[in-house]
């Protein structure tokens, strides 16, 4: 049984290592502790615990319980001693790059490869890009690692203090915006702004008054505080972080961002672009942690895992574009995949075989029967379409069939009909791609189911494999006649003399 803990004398909302929130747990029966804080510290605390035996009884036992520093893993490196007398103190460098050519022997290149078949085969999937490129921005960057304890160049102890600091001595490092994505690869942080270490730390921490737009800055080589950031970016400040709104205007999260366009000019949002309950800066991200305590993060915005099959076209929505936190977009009027809703069906036709019963192809997509219009002015026919459609894979919490609120089937239906009556769609693709008609539909709001990417979605969802918004009959009607013409025809068609006739 899983019992809330509370600080004794207090009712406490923010974590320390002094003022715990509420919302701690404690399994009697296994001693685990969730929620804990991540401040290292003694905690000590009362269980407090009401159940109902005949009558209602409470318990108070105080509790201790101690959070560690964090673990982590390395390599071990001999120690780099020095002749007594040197008159320096040694620097343990890493050197990042390919400087001279992919094959050149002393650069520290990484990978990440995978057994795909379980036999030893390896296969890359993702890189650290630039550091294998002799062009890149990052060829024979020296990324310190930590200062010896003097010129013997004798080991320095190691401490968590020096996760804090700005290097040297504490230790540069290497941040990705997202860890899926190669795209724009990697970047080098030199100072650490605030208490905690930016090792440990998200790209861009919860309400923080020190990283209001992440972790980032002006880029300065050497010097930073950013170094190495990819070049397109040079020339301004650099917030990582913000990739994942990729906004032209400013919001609560983000009152300075850093953007990039497409290769047609077009600044796309990414997944997170629209607020939602986040108005405080760093929430409302992929960024954001689960809290249950009353503070405004939700991990609603963090990537979905399908595991299983597609179940209609639009659900291509949770395919990741290799862009920092961008999945293919059908809930904005910038999306350049809207078309893929009128390329792609999910009704295959049968399997085609060979003699030996191998695969050898598709048939055509078998017909289907039933589509909706969704230039309808009927909304009850659209209703039926929103009405049971999961909006939120995560937890499968689906559309209320009625009621009257924004992401209810009857509002989202008459939404439809009314943005359509005047200039109809000509594809389904258009319910995305038409400007201001996914807001209209769906209207953006402080609450995550009206701004998470994931869950605005359903409304391309729950329309794109039930619906056409036209359909074309083609008749081809061939009459084939045998005949003769007359002796002295002067006309095809007047002087023929038909004989017989076949109808196609």
């Amino acid at each position: 049984m899983t019992y809330p803990i509370t600080v004794s004398g207090g009712n406490p909302q923010s974590y320390s290592a002094s003022n715990l929130p509420q919302c701690l747990t404690v399994n009697t029966s296994t001693g685990v502790i969730s929620g804990i804080p991540t401040a290292v510290g003694t905690y000590n605390v009362t269980l407090f615990a009401t159940y109902n035996s005949g009558g209602c009884t409470t318990i108070n036992l105080p509790v201790t319980f101690t959070v560690q520093p964090p673990v982590f893993a390395g390599f071990r490196l001999p120690d780099f001693l020095t002749p007594s007398g040197a008159g320096y103190t040694p620097r343990l460098m890493l050197q990042m790059g390919a400087n001279g050519g992919i094959t050149t022997a002393n650069r520290f290149n990484a990978t990440l490869e995978v057994d795909a078949t379980g036999t030893g085969t390896w296969v890359p999937y993702d890189s650290f890009v630039g550091i294998n490129d002799v062009t890149s921005w990052i060829t024979d960057a020296p990324l310190p690692v930590r200062d010896s304890n003097g010129p013997t160049g004798g080991p320095q102890a190691f401490s968590i203090a020096q996760l804090t600091q700005s290097q040297p001595p504490g230790p540069a490092v290497y941040l990705k915006v997202d860890p899926r994505a190669t795209r724009f690869g990697i970047f080098q942080m030199d100072t650490n702004p605030i208490g905690n270490s930016r090792i440990i730390d998200p790209l861009w921490p919860l309400n923080s008054s020190g990283l209001p737009n992440g972790y980032g800055g002006n880029i300065a080589d050497p010097g930073g505080p950013v170094e190495h950031a990819p070049n397109r970016f040079a020339g301004s400040a650099y917030w990582p972080a913000t990739f994942s709104i990729n906004s032209a205007t400013t919001d609560p999260r983000d009152t300075a961002t850093t953007k990039y366009a497409d290769n047609d000019g077009v600044t796309r949002p990414a997944d997170a672009i629209y607020p939602g309950n986040a108005a405080s800066t760093g929430a409302g991200t992929p960024y954001s942690i689960s809290n249950s305590c009353g503070a405004t993060s939700s991990i609603a915005y963090h990537p979905i895992m399908l595991n299983r099959p597609f179940r209609n076209v639009a659900e291509l929505g949770y395919a990741f574009r290799d862009l920092p936190w961008k999945t293919l977009d059908f809930f904005t009027d910038k999306s350049a995949d809207a078309g893929l809703l009128d390329i792609f069906a999910i009704h295959d036709g049968s399997q085609v075989l060979d003699a030996n019963n191998n695969i050898v192809g598709m048939a055509p997509p078998t017909m289907v029967a039933g589509k909706v219009n969704p230039n309808s002015t009927q909304a009850a026919d659209l209703q039926t379409i929103f009405a049971g459609a999961i909006i939120d894979d995560a937890s499968s919490s689906t559309i209320n069939r009625t009621g009257a609120g924004a992401i209810d089937a009857p509002t989202l239906a008459s939404q439809v009909v009314s943005a359509v009556s005047t200039t109809p769609m000509q594809n389904k693709s258009e319910l995305i791609t038409r400007a201001n008609l996914p807001t209209t539909i769906l209207p953006t709001a402080a609450t995550d189911n009206q701004s998470v990417k994931a869950q605005r979605e359903v409304v391309a969802r729950a329309a794109s494999s039930v619906s056409q918004s036209r359909v074309w009959n083609v008749l081809i009607d061939v009459v084939a006649q045998s005949g003769h013409y007359k002796p002295n025809a002067t006309s095809l068609t007047n002087d023929f003399v038909v004989e017989g006739e076949q109808h196609y």
